[in-house]
């Protein structure tokens, strides 16, 4: 699945920058954070393990993915705040945050079937 975590994260870069340009900073900022897990899985299945030929056990292997969607759920409550309505706000918490536990819980299956 790290290729495909590579192209979503080139997406969601994408879109990031195509908000910077169009002088909409907020939500381009708000776009990194979803970024996080998808590039955690890329960075530990082809850097670490492919590129430096390290062993990345299943216990290691969920532990950063957990510790990834802890630290994209907190991003996003901080970038959360800077929207001015509160329906912004809840929308947006609450897709983001189902679009990360649900990659993770794909990733996190998709690991434990290898």
């Amino acid at each position: 699945m790290a290729i495909e975590c590579g192209v979503i994260t080139a997406l969601l870069l994408i879109i990031s920058i195509v908000f910077f340009r169009t002088k909409r900073p907020k939500w381009g900022w708000a776009t990194l954070p979803i970024m996080l897990v998808p590039v955690t899985d890329f960075v530990a299945e082809i850097m670490l393990m492919r590129v430096f030929k390290l062993e990345l056990s299943l216990y290691w292997g969920v532990l950063a993915l957990l510790i990834a969607v802890a630290a994209s759920c907190a991003w996003i409550g901080f970038m959360a705040v800077s929207f001015v309505h509160k329906g912004t706000k809840i929308s947006y918490i609450g897709i983001a945050n189902a679009f990360n536990v649900l990659l993770a819980a794909i990733l996190i299956n998709d690991m434990m079937n290898i």
